[in-house]
């Protein structure tokens, strides 16, 4: 066999270049984009995780059957933040650095703000679909990375307080709160507008988190004499201090805050420590034309209908957004993301209420305003958006009952 010429040899390179460019970029099209989803599937969040989970595979499929983000399917790339800060930096680390996903959705109120310097260093967007805390209330925006879909504890402060005052006839309460971050940010921020509506917090006691003997802080309240509390506790936290007030016989009107509006609480604690128990979430407003669609699509793949203020639809969203500011940005990329994620979701655009719909508009030179199934996510400067209703909730028999929803599109900002 002879030698092969010059003009043979640099043929044979082109081919191969030819050859490698195909497979590199038939790897790349397999590979579609991935997206990170981190909650606590166990640990206090653990409650919320398995409607959570099934609302983020929702609407993936929903987003893969559109034919993916510019051409590329979406792959959900799931991690265990374990409901705690440790767990969640371990968690965000593996997602970038492993899996290189260029979002994360999903992560609670301490997991998430251990994250944030995390994702502005690796220019990650993380879109929170349950995080409250008022720790990112202006921490969030275009060039910040961290967005928020449901709403800000300084949001529901403003209802605890509008709704303790003017719905229970409430003007003096007591306060307990656990020494956590979010549990912390609700009683904080319920603390300066109950007041500032012309409230008065009688006494406010802390609470340890994993203490097992919460006696002191209940005789300690005792002795304020109030007649209500609001308790903003864990579900660790708030199963054994329930059992034990309930056993100390205590007779108060009791409001509790998001992190115990479960039913694993309830069940925890027991029916006859919970009943007669307050809470209030941020909900829909079922009667609209997105929450419906959605209901009817998560009764439809998972045989059971959607709870409005459980954050399904949140996290439902929170990938919609996230998939058409990718969409809008013409790439795969977090940078994309933090750059297009509020123009797509906020008033002036066509309004849109599918990811389909909304590649439509994009495709025909359209800015899209993306109404959800949590509301319309209308996104301030910081990346936060509001709810357009508030349902009161009241512990029966050992389940959360709703017992009034409140308009809550005139209360006053925080």
């Amino acid at each position: 066999m002879g030698k092969i010429s010059e003009k043979g040899k640099k043929f044979l390179y082109l081919l191969l270049i030819s050859f490698f460019s195909i497979c590199i970029s038939a790897n790349a099209k397999a590979d579609g984009v991935k997206f990170g989803f981190m909650i606590g599937y166990t640990g206090d969040y653990a409650a919320w995780a398995p409607p959570l989970d099934n609302a983020a595979k929702l609407a993936v499929e929903e987003i893969n059957s559109a034919g993916g983000i510019n051409g590329e399917k979406v792959e959900l790339i799931i991690e265990d933040n374990l409901s705690t800060i440790e767990g969640s930096v371990k968690g965000a680390r593996k997602l970038i650095d492993v899996h290189n996903v260029p979002v994360i959705v999903g992560p609670e109120s301490d997991p998430l703000v251990a994250i944030i310097q995390m994702a502005r260093d690796n220019k990650v967007p993380v879109i929170t679909s349950s995080a409250g805390t008022q720790a990112i209330d202006k921490e969030g925006g275009t060039g910040k990375y961290i967005y928020r879909v449901n709403a800000s504890d300084s949001f529901l402060g403003v209802a605890y307080a509008k709704v303790m005052l003017e719905t229970l006839g409430k003007s003096k309460v007591g306060l307990f709160v656990e020494n956590l971050e979010g549990t912390m940010s609700a009683g904080d921020t319920f603390t300066r507008n109950y007041e500032r509506f012309g409230g008065e917090i009688v006494k406010t006691v802390t609470l340890t988190p994993g203490s097992n003997s919460y006696y002191n802080e209940l005789a300690e309240m005792d002795k304020s004499g109030v007649d209500t509390v609001l308790i903003a506790a864990g579900q660790t936290t708030g199963v054994t201090f329930f059992k034990q007030m309930y056993s100390r016989g205590y007779d108060w009107t009791i409001c509790v805050t998001t992190d115990l509006q479960t039913d694993d609480f309830v069940a925890g604690a027991g029916n006859e420590a919970t009943q007669d128990v307050f809470a209030l979430v941020p909900g829909q407003v079922e009667s609209e034309e997105s929450w419906q669609r959605f209901s009817e699509l998560y009764a439809a793949k998972f045989g059971e209908e959607p709870v409005s203020g459980y954050y399904q639809a949140e996290t439902y969203d929170a990938i919609m957004v996230t998939a058409l500011a990718m969409q809008a940005s013409g790439g795969l990329t977090g940078e994309g993301v933090d750059e297009n994620m509020i123009d797509i979701a906020t008033p002036g655009g066509a309004m849109v209420r599918s990811f389909a719909d909304g590649v439509k508009e994009l495709a025909s030179g359209n800015d899209i305003d993306y109404h959800g199934a949590s509301g319309n996510v209308n996104y301030n400067e910081f990346g936060n958006a509001g709810a357009p209703a508030i349902r009161l909730l009241k512990v029966d028999n050992g389940e959360w009952m709703v017992s009034e929803v409140i308009d809550s599109g005139a209360f006053p900002p925080s």
